[in-house]
């Protein structure tokens, strides 16, 4: 939006210094105090001969003001410059009208393709909230991407395939009930694998208390049987793999219920069962190098000299492990997608292995190794499968909706946290709010979708490498800097635009637009493409919540002076299309965000 102003201040700047325009340009920024000035010249980095702020001081007196740029000021080794705020006013609100829900995307990305693996569950096991952070962290650098104009593709890289389906087969072997298999797949497998790592630790603890002699005697543990349970799956057992594959089929059917209900898309499901080939070219790579090494009948990777340690890539049993399956899925999807970039969202506890994947590929040689890149996140604590602790992200989603929609029904409380005392005001209060709810189209939805904006915005609020612990007060929080209160921005302003008097008009008298609580208006939505460029480098999702909430926060300051309905048909156009416009950037960014933007609520 202040491409052009930074460019006639460029240009004169230029003339006047003998820098390049391009040098000065970049050397522009938007100022972060207004009250100073729009933009802001950072004379250090035009690399002059002599005192920065002399040259700031005699660059300031020497430029001309136009019709663009109306005053410089220099302020130690900076200037400061006023721009006409009509024209980027109409400048800003156009762009808004004309591109809509394309506002602020960029084509940087055109004719390059980038795969962004996320979510990737383990299957048999119910989708929780630590598994909620990679998914919607995933889907907003999915989106981020395509809207700087990547071919960006979505992919679910599921752990289907490794030793703890061995031990969930022993589980279902005895405690299993093909009666609750049928009728609550998720949960039962979740019972069985719990039960059957209670019983591990059971008897670990007993072999534990034995002599060596008795422990010897004891035979096989269940991590044995469990092992040589995945061995035989890997050697193509037809009875195994044919339990896996039911366990496999309907843990999948149940996460596409979740996420459909998220709104997230995958454009390609994949598991670590599909990496068959890869990997055995993987390891013959590794061989071949002499990057593999054995140590007592297992194979391994050695990275001691780059801070690495030792990487295991073969159990001595014969068993593989991640990194071989990892490395041979990189060269599959290199070979099939011919991808200029691959982002794995994948939680911080995997630091270390993400390292030691990259480090090898590196190390085979390969071409496109400098195209890999991990994006981490902090754990949510408080939570673990095998204990059976762990919040579910349907239960989740069913106690926010039934919170969301408990305010949105209890018009008594909100009556008097209006009004408190005053049974007059209280009494109209809450025949108008009753009549508000029944006026929701689909009250049930509008409440899911409230509720899953209380889970999203509460996790992408802080900086994605943050632990948190689950804590359902802080989930179910309904006033402050939430979900909802976004949500409730959007639909105040969908509400005044079925309410004005007059019609969205591009073309409306943006000179009207005086105050200073509008140009603030004004000035946040001028930022939004400056705020996905800056999302697109960091890929953190709270650079766009912290400025949607900014927004709305203006909005609200100018909701009660700056008014449409009874005003002038020229000052209500220029108010409406301000709003409109508004309204617009943040429907943009909740939908980024993964979220839907709800017109009523």
């Amino acid at each position: 939006m202040y491409d052009t102003f930074k460019t006639a201040i460029a240009t004169q700047v230029s003339a006047l210094s003998g820098v390049s325009a391009e040098i000065v340009e970049l050397a522009v920024a938007v100022s972060n105090n207004t009250a100073n000035g729009d933009l802001t010249l950072t004379v250090p980095r035009l690399r002059m001969k002599g005192n920065p702020a002399q040259i700031a001081k005699t660059l300031a007196e020497q430029f001309q003001a136009d019709d663009m740029v109306t005053g410089a000021e220099a302020a130690g080794p900076y200037i400061n410059f006023r721009i006409n705020r009509t024209v980027l006013t109409r400048s800003v609100l156009q762009a808004v009208h004309a591109t809509g829900p394309k506002y602020g995307w960029t084509n940087e990305g055109a004719g390059k393709r980038v795969i962004v693996e996320f979510s990737s569950p383990n299957i048999a096991k119910p989708f929780h909230a630590g598994h909620l952070r990679s998914t919607i962290i995933g889907n907003f650098i999915y989106k981020l991407h395509k809207a700087h104009g990547w071919d960006a593709i979505s992919m679910n890289y599921l752990g289907d395939w490794g030793k703890q389906y061995g031990l969930l087969a022993l589980g279902f072997e005895r405690f299993g009930s093909e009666e609750e298999l049928v009728a609550d797949p998720i949960k039962h497998l979740l019972d069985v694998y719990v039960k059957i790592s209670a019983a591990a630790e059971e008897e670990a603890e007993h072999i534990k208390a034995m002599d060596a002699e008795a422990a010897a005697a004891a035979g096989p543990t269940i991590h044995d049987q469990a092992r040589a349970y995945f061995k035989s799956m890997e050697d193509g057992n037809e009875s195994a793999l044919a339990l896996w594959q039911r366990f496999r089929t309907l843990s999948i059917e149940k996460y596409k219920q979740i996420y459909a209900r998220l709104g997230v898309h995958f454009d390609v499901y994949s598991g670590e069962s599909h990496v068959d080939e890869g990997m055995t070219r993987a390891t013959q790579m590794l061989t071949d190098t002499g990057l593999l090494i054995e140590d007592k009948g297992a194979k391994l990777v050695d990275l001691t000299e780059h801070k690495l340690g030792k990487a295991l890539v073969q159990k001595s049993d014969g068993t593989t492990l991640y990194l071989t399956r990892d490395i041979g899925a990189a060269i599959e999807r290199y070979e099939k997608y011919n991808f200029d970039k691959i982002i794995y969202v994948v939680a911080s506890e995997q630091d270390h292995h993400m390292k030691q994947l990259f480090k090898t590929i590196e190390l085979l040689g390969l071409p496109y190794a400098d195209r890999f890149e991990h994006i981490n996140y902090g754990l949510v604590n408080g939570m673990s499968t095998r204990k059976g602790t762990a919040v579910f992200l349907e239960d989740m989603l069913h106690e926010s909706k039934e919170k969301m929609h408990d305010v949105m029904r209890d018009t008594e409380a909100k009556a008097k946290a209006k009004y408190k005392a005053n049974a007059n005001f209280m009494a109209k209060y809450k025949a108008k709010a009753e009549a508000k709810y029944k006026e929701v189209a689909d009250p049930d939805h509008i409440a899911d979708v409230l509720g899953m904006s209380a889970i999203v915005i509460q996790d992408m609020s802080a900086r994605r490498i943050k632990n948190y612990t689950f804590d359902w007060n802080r989930i179910l929080k309904f006033v402050g800097d939430t979900g909802p209160y976004l949500q409730y921005a959007h639909a105040r302003l969908c509400s005044l635009e079925r309410k004005a008097h007059v019609k969205v008009n591009p073309d409306a008298d943006v000179s009207l637009l005086t105050e200073e609580v509008t140009r603030d208006i004004i000035y946040q939505i001028s930022l939004y493409p400056d705020i996905l460029a800056a999302s697109i480098k960091s890929l953190e999702p709270c650079t766009v919540v912290q400025y949607i909430l900014k927004l709305s926060h203006s909005i609200s300051l100018a909701w009660e002076t700056i008014s449409v309905c009874g005003e002038a048909d020229d000052v209500a156009e220029a108010r409406l299309l301000m709003y409109w416009s508004a309204r617009t950037v943040i429907g943009n960014a909740l939908t980024l965000l993964g979220l839907e933007p709800v017109e009523a609520m």
